[in-house]
């Protein structure tokens, strides 16, 4: 079994957020319709994970075949180019708000993976909760105090 979920993760909540779901994924939506059929929605997904997620997300689950992978790595290929695209048609923020406003929210979002993980419970159940467990003894590593991990990831960015 394959669970999949590719996205270009959204600084910010697009669902309440009007003006950058416009500015960052009208020109993207394409992208969402053509792989919604191909790559069939895997499974539900909570609200409190749902915010980190674009409108183009996709999140699947398949049994391993060429025809799925071939469309998978399609997929992948689309929605990296236009991540370089949008880093092409990227400008710096000057605005001192607008600049810290934007470190709020990734400081947000690492802050949520480090501390909810919602692939954890799929690993147990792949891995078994023991190698599940390993992981998670990496992740502790790595954020072993998300509050801090966060704060010096985001003093480099």
């Amino acid at each position: 079994m394959n669970i999949i979920v590719l996205d270009l993760n959204p600084l910010y909540d697009v669902k309440n957020n009007e003006q950058y779901k416009r500015k960052y994924y009208s020109k993207l939506m394409p992208l969402a319709h053509k792989y919604v059929e191909l790559l069939p929605w895997g499974d539900k997904i909570t609200s409190e994970s749902l915010k980190f997620f674009s409108p183009i997300v996709i999140w699947t689950k398949f049994a391993s075949s060429k025809y799925k992978q071939d469309i998978l790595y399609a997929a992948f290929r689309d929605y990296f180019l236009a991540w370089l695209e949008l880093m092409d048609e990227a400008i710096v923020e000057t605005n001192a708000v607008n600049i810290l406003s934007n470190r709020e929210a990734q400081h947000q979002y690492l802050l949520w993976r480090a501390t909810k993980d919602p692939g954890h419970r799929i690993l147990a159940r792949l891995l078994g909760e023991t190698l599940a467990e390993d992981v998670a003894i990496v992740v502790e590593i790595v954020f072993d105090d998300p509050e801090v991990a966060c704060d010096n990831l985001l003093e480099v960015l």
